[in-house]
C-alpha cells in the first residue's frame, strides 16, 4: 500500500477545512463555538486596530481573511474593509458572518498573487497567521504583491514563526512530532522563519522594515517610500509617527510561558522531551 500523499494545493486543502463550520472555525483559532471565534477576533482586532492605526479613513486588507474572524472586528473602525482568501468556503463563511456590514468585500484569490487588487489601492494590510502555512517561495510571491497594492507610505504587518526564539523551536519539534515523514505532511502544515529571512525577503520584495518584533512569533511593519523622497527622512518621520502603536501587537512574557508550558505538555503526550542545546553551546 503507497503512503498518503500530502495536498499540492491551498485552496483544495482549505476549502476541505472549511466544507465543516465547526472544523473551519477549529482550525482557525481552535475555537469551539462562534462565540469562542468572535472573542478571539475581537482581541487580536484591538492589536491590529491598534498597531495599524486603523481610522475610518483607511482601505483596509486583511490578506488571508479566513472565515472573517478579525475582520468582523476590524471592519466598522476601516473606512473600507478587503478580505481575500484562497479558499471559497473560507470566503463564503466570512460573508455570511459580516454580512450587513456595507463597507465589506470579500474576495478569492488564486493562492499566487493579489490580481483582483488594484496596485496601490490600500492603505492598510495585516496579515496574521497565515504565512506560517506557506512555503517561502509563496510567502515571498506575496510580500511582492502587498509592495504592489500598498499605498506609498501605508502599512503592511505580518506574522511567522520564529525558529531562533526558545518557544519558536519548541513549535517546530511539536511539528516534526505531529508529522513524523513527509508523506504526512499537509501543504497547511506550520512552517517556520529567521530574523535574517524575514528581512532579506522585506528588502528584496521592495519593502522597507519599519519595525521586527522578535519574541516566538517575528511580528514585522512593513512599508514603502514614495517615489522622489529623501528615504531616510521619510523612513524617520514615519517611526516616529507610529513606532510607539507596534508595541500592541507582539506577545508579552505571559504568552510565552502560556505557550511554551501547553507545547511542553504536548510534546510530552506525544512522547518526546523538549530538546534543549548541549552543554557547554
Amino acid at each position: 500500500m503507497s503512503e498518503p500523499q500530502p495536498q499540492q494545493s491551498y485552496a483544495r486543502c482549505w476549502d476541505e477545512i472549511a466544507s465543516d463550520r465547526a472544523e473551519a472555525y477549529r482550525l482557525v483559532d481552535e475555537s469551539q463555538s462562534e462565540e469562542a471565534l468572535a472573542a478571539h477576533g475581537k482581541t487580536q482586532a484591538k492589536y491590529v486596530v491598534e498597531g495599524l492605526r486603523i481610522g475610518p479613513g483607511d482601505v483596509v486588507l486583511d490578506l488571508g481573511c479566513g472565515v472573517g474572524r478579525i475582520g468582523k472586528e476590524v471592519a466598522p473602525r476601516a473606512g473600507k474593509w478587503v478580505g481575500v482568501d484562497v479558499s471559497a468556503n473560507m470566503v463564503a463563511l466570512a460573508r455570511e458572518r459580516m454580512h450587513g456590514l456595507p463597507n465589506v468585500e470579500v474576495r478569492v484569490v488564486s493562492g499566487a498573487d493579489l490580481a483582483p487588487i488594484p496596485t496601490a489601492s490600500i492603505d492598510k494590510i495585516y496579515c496574521h497567521a497565515v504565512f506560517i502555512h506557506m512555503d517561502k517561495e509563496d510567502f515571498y510571491s506575496y510580500l511582492v504583491e502587498a509592495r504592489r497594492v500598498l499605498k506609498p507610505g501605508g502599512l503592511f504587518y505580518f506574522d511567522v514563526w520564529n525558529l531562533c526564539h526558545e518557544v519558536g523551536w519548541l513549535r517546530w519539534q511539536y511539528e516534526r512530532a505531529l508529522y513524523a515523514t513527509r508523506a504526512e505532511r499537509p501543504i497547511h502544515r506550520n512552517q517556520f522563519s529567521t530574523p535574517d529571512e524575514v528581512r532579506m525577503m522585506v528588502r528584496m520584495a521592495g519593502l522597507e522594515l519599519l519595525s521586527l518584533i522578535e519574541t516566538f512569533s517575528l511580528h514585522a511593519v512593513c512599508t514603502h517610500v514614495p517615489p522622489d523622497t529623501d528615504r531616510t527622512a521619510f523612513l524617520e518621520q514615519l517611526r516616529r509617527a507610529t513606532g510607539e502603536a507596534y508595541r500592541s501587537i507582539h506577545y508579552g512574557e505571559g504568552d510565552l510561558r502560556f505557550f511554551g508550558g501547553k507545547l511542553v505538555e504536548g510534546l510530552r503526550a506525544r512522547g518526546h522531551e523538549p530538546e534543549r542545546p548541549p552543554p557547554g553551546r
